[in-house]
């Protein structure tokens, strides 16, 4: 009887190591997803020689420069619209965002509202501002008298690729333009940008995170207008982004 209550505790000794070996293991294992699947956007590896591509689609003096119909010529954009000599108004850097995924910013059904509405006309007002566009859009400004494709939108940021050797952003309270860039101080990108860019890079438009849902990031590619300068790019080749600071959500942007 001795000799079987020994076997007993020997074997429930046994039975509970190994039962504590078991939790232990579980609890270094990360613990799986119950949800639905996450539509978020991560980062994958990354691309070969981005840099230099990009730094290589930066605009060239064209050969002779001839007077543009619909736009300034090269030299005219350098200098400013009308040759004006103006200066950035004073800006501060805004506080860096930090999030750990992004998403594809959400489609509006109307395709005259909503964020990619948004991120068109503000290409468009760029181009304007730098002399290459034909006035394709009203004159709107925010509530600080900044003009916007929305007054929804706080600032917008140019987000530089093809000048230096690291991407970087021009801290400026107004839309960029040439004469402005040159004067602007620039600072580096943010969490939030740098996985933007990475997925831009990829073929992505425009995004945003849930976990600063007023911060948008979109993509500026060429254009057929725009080989008149860049003419090492493609058209559909990545030259730039705006980084935006929103006063409202991103999915409830409008066009106003």
């Amino acid at each position: 009887m001795g000799k079987l209550r020994h076997l007993v505790m020997l074997f429930v000794a046994v039975a509970c190591g190994i039962g504590a070996a078991f939790a232990l293991d579980r609890s270094r294992r990360p613990m799986a997803r119950t949800g639905p699947p996450q539509e978020s956007i991560l980062p994958a590896k990354p691309l070969d020689d981005v840099r230099k591509a990009e730094r290589s689609r930066r605009a060239i003096r064209p050969v002779g420069d001839p007077e543009r119909e619909d736009g300034l010529n090269y030299e005219g954009v350098l200098k400013g619209w009308e040759d004006r000599t103006s200066r950035p108004r004073p800006a501060e850097p805004m506080p860096p965002t930090y999030c750990r995924s992004i998403e594809r910013a959400p489609k509006n059904t109307d395709p005259w509202t909503g964020p990619y509405s948004v991120h068109d006309q503000t290409i468009y007002l760029f181009e304007d501002a730098a002399g290459f566009g034909i006035g394709r859009m009203l004159i709107i400004k925010n509530d600080r008298g900044v003009q916007v494709a929305s007054r929804d939108v706080d600032r917008v940021e140019l987000v530089s690729l093809l000048t230096d050797d690291e991407p970087s952003v021009y801290v400026l309270d107004e839309l960029a333009t040439p004469p402005l860039a040159r004067q602007a101080q620039r600072r580096p990108l943010d969490t939030f940008e740098r996985l933007g860019l990475d997925v831009v890079r990829r073929g992505e438009e425009l995004v945003w995170t849930r976990e600063a849902p007023t911060r948008m990031f979109g993509a500026i590619r060429a254009r057929a207008e725009c080989l008149h300068c860049h003419a090492r790019a493609r058209e559909g080749d990545l030259l730039g982004a705006f980084t935006y600071y929103l006063n409202v959500p991103v999915d409830q942007l409008k066009r106003r």
